[in-house]
């Protein structure tokens, strides 16, 4: 059984994730596939899931963990403001993002679903390269043939004078 975590962040995400882990728990489910988040869970971002993956490990339902990546519709959806404005405005300084296409996410799901050998086991996800968001905007700058400035902001609050 897959569950694909939910996306309406206000109302409750572990809480309706409990409901299907229970029913999945009361059906005799061979394997509960969680599509949650990357790496250790510790930003305030991963609440959810981390509330999540500890309600599927006490569960003692069979789990597959797939901690999915950024992914590239995340930056391909949100193109229109940064052709307009030709900057890729971010405050992840050198940070790397390996993300994939939900396609390419929902073909490891497939195959841990489908496959053997995946109960109780944790799988971190991503793109087959790390690229800087520097990177994207050279990147758009050379497909579209007009200047995307790389616009890396400080994530310091500012003062107001």
């Amino acid at each position: 059984m897959l569950l694909i975590s939910g996306n309406e962040f206000d109302k409750g995400r572990v809480g309706q994730h409990k409901v299907v882990l229970n029913a999945a728990k009361a059906a005799g489910v061979a394997l509960l596939a969680y599509t949650s988040a990357p790496g250790s869970l510790t930003a305030a971002l991963a609440d959810d899931h981390r509330g999540t993956e500890e309600a599927i490990l006490a569960s003692g339902v069979p789990y597959a963990l797939l901690r999915n990546g950024w992914y590239n519709e995340n930056y391909t959806e949100q193109l229109a403001p940064v052709l307009e404005h030709n900057a890729v405005t971010h405050a992840a300084g050198e940070g790397r993002i390996s993300s994939a296409a939900r396609a390419d996410y929902a073909a490891a799901a497939v195959a841990v679903l489908t496959g053997e050998g995946h109960e109780n086991k944790t799988y971190e996800l991503g793109g087959d390269a790390a690229w800087s968001l520097a990177e994207y905007a050279a990147e758009l700058s050379r497909q579209t043939g007009k200047e995307i400035a790389d616009n890396a902001v400080s994530r310091k609050p500012s003062s107001a004078s």
